[in-house]
């Protein structure tokens, strides 16, 4: 008789601790969720955004490197590479909610194949470009903010820059001038 008596309470022991692992699982899973999955979410939305701003930096220094001139348009349909950037910036970020295009900054940096300082500028060159002496890039700083993932919500008294607080970022990227010659304008 004592022998099912024992095997009675192991099994009734076993039953039970059952039910605790189960129960223990919703707060286990809410510490996972809250430590590990929404911080992770809200970098990865962070790094997403960002990426289309560069992106748009890239596409805009892209564009304006093809054009014959700088700062001045030649016509409606010859813009400068300072119009076509900031047209192309425009138009990347604006077909993506969570970046909002603050600022756009359009340079020549000249680069002395010799070695040597190099000069950025966001004006035209003052004399003809000198290709066998130096290399000119174009370069496109664009400023902007990446929506937070959150909304702001009335009534929060902390705020978190990506969680619930916009953040404010600048990618850059250049590119080979192709026509040189139109530096000047």
């Amino acid at each position: 008789m004592k022998s099912s008596t024992i095997g009675r309470t192991v099994k009734q022991s076993a039953r039970s601790c059952n039910g605790t692992h189960l129960i223990e699982m919703g707060p286990t899973m809410w510490l996972v969720f809250i430590i590990f999955f929404f911080p992770l979410m809200v970098f990865g939305t962070m790094g997403m955004r960002y990426i289309f701003l560069l992106n748009a930096a890239r596409l805009a220094a892209n564009s304006g490197a093809q054009c014959q001139t700088f700062l001045a348009d030649v016509s409606s349909t010859n813009t400068s590479s300072t119009t076509t950037a900031s047209a192309i910036a425009q138009s990347a970020t604006s077909g993506f909610k969570g970046v909002t295009l603050t600022q756009g900054g359009y340079y020549i940096v000249t680069t002395p194949l010799a070695g040597g300082t190099v000069t950025r500028q966001s004006t035209p060159l003052s004399k003809a470009a000198d290709p066998t002496n130096y290399a000119y890039n174009f370069e496109v700083v664009l400023q902007g903010q990446l929506q937070p993932l959150v909304p702001q919500v009335s009534g929060w008294w902390i705020q978190i820059p990506g969680l619930n607080e916009p953040v404010s970022t600048q990618a850059r990227s250049d590119v080979f001038f192709e026509n040189t010659q139109g530096l000047t304008q």
